[in-house]
């Protein structure tokens, strides 16, 4: 603990304020009786004591209760629902961030530990605490961990953290209980601060050829990391794809999006819950993504014939693998776009 700490608004409330314990007592094993060592998660009554209205936003954040896991699960184990749902609390649900995960202390997922001598950050450290959880797949592809490919142009050029996309609404909720990620409407957009990229705006010919039916990371991300590396068990190692499929989501205006595939299986929950996903052919494997290591140029944007009759850019029947769900046809890209020069 540092020095400083103590001086703190936070150090002044005192150990047993947060972390209970008897502070009367001479005798330590008395004094550290019924110890919180992880006082935020009982967030309403540590932090909520004076945090009240950011406590009350959080509840229902993904951040906090990763409902996301929930809505997915639910859909492929339908009437099995209820037999589902404590596995999945079990696994999924410990990730979720109380309010030190990212204040106070590395992340769980990290290793835990002081981020800086209990003192506590207003704005979390990038590094610490959101690679913490983060780490696998955004920051590999962010910060540019993945050999022979370039980090983000945003982090590249300006070093902008997460913050700067992703601001205090994103992170600590607006209220709403979100069932799943992309249904936030919290979520940053790249026209905020490029909107003379915006179709019909733009400068630029292809900007506004393609108009909305093409998500910006079509053409502005480069291989990204996909999810093997979790989902595939121990040993497993990520593998670097780019993959552009149909858009499934009717509130996004796009015909292409980025696709990524989490290799969940239909026997996955088996030894716990026999048939345990009964919809699973339902329900895709390949999901909109949203890679976070965005270039200016790409070897795709260069010319039109980057993209136009690339077979090799585009999720297509024959990349799928039977063993998965029936339903990621309706992903798969039926045609190429053709070639535009002979």
């Amino acid at each position: 603990m540092k020095s400083e700490f103590v001086q703190s608004t936070h150090g002044k409330l005192g150990c047993s304020n947060c972390h209970g314990g008897d502070p009367a007592a001479a005798d330590k094993e008395k004094a550290h009786a019924k110890r919180i060592s992880r006082p935020s998660e009982a967030m309403e009554k540590q932090c909520g004591t004076c945090h009240a209205e950011t406590v009350k936003l959080y509840k229902t954040s993904l951040h906090f209760t990763t409902r996301g896991y929930d809505t997915v699960m639910k859909a492929k184990s339908g009437a099995k629902w209820p037999e589902v749902h404590p596995i999945v609390q079990q696994a999924c649900h410990t990730c979720h961030a109380s309010c030190g995960d990212c204040h106070v202390r590395w992340p769980k997922p990290a290793g835990g530990g002081l981020l800086n001598g209990h003192l506590f950050v207003k704005k979390p450290p990038a590094e610490s605490t959101c690679n913490g959880c983060h780490s696998g797949r955004v920051s590999a592809d962010y910060f540019g961990w993945n050999t022979d490919q370039p980090a983000d142009v945003h982090w590249k050029k300006a070093k902008m953290d997460c913050m700067a996309c992703h601001q205090v609404k994103d992170l600590h909720g607006d209220g709403t209980a979100y069932p799943y990620r992309l249904d936030r409407t919290t979520q940053p957009r790249c026209v905020d601060c490029h909107p003379q990229a915006a179709p019909g705006k733009s400068p630029l010919l292809a900007h506004n050829v393609h108009g909305d039916k093409l998500q910006c990371n079509v053409c502005h991300s480069v291989k990204y990391t996909n999810c093997y590396g979790c989902h595939l068990g121990k040993g497993a190692e990520p593998e670097l794809d780019f993959r552009i499929g149909l858009n499934q989501r009717k509130d996004r205006p796009y015909a292409y999006n980025l696709v990524r595939h989490i290799p969940t299986t239909r026997e996955m929950l088996s030894a716990k819950v026999p048939d345990a996903l009964p919809n699973y052919d339902d329900n895709p494997t390949w999901l909109a993504t949203f890679p976070h290591n965005i270039q200016r140029i790409t070897p795709q944007n260069k010319t039109c014939d980057g993209c136009h009759g690339n077979e090799g850019l585009f999720l297509l029947k024959e990349n799928l693998d039977p063993r998965y769900p029936k339903a990621n046809l309706k992903v798969a890209v039926p045609r190429v776009p053709p070639k535009l020069t002979k």
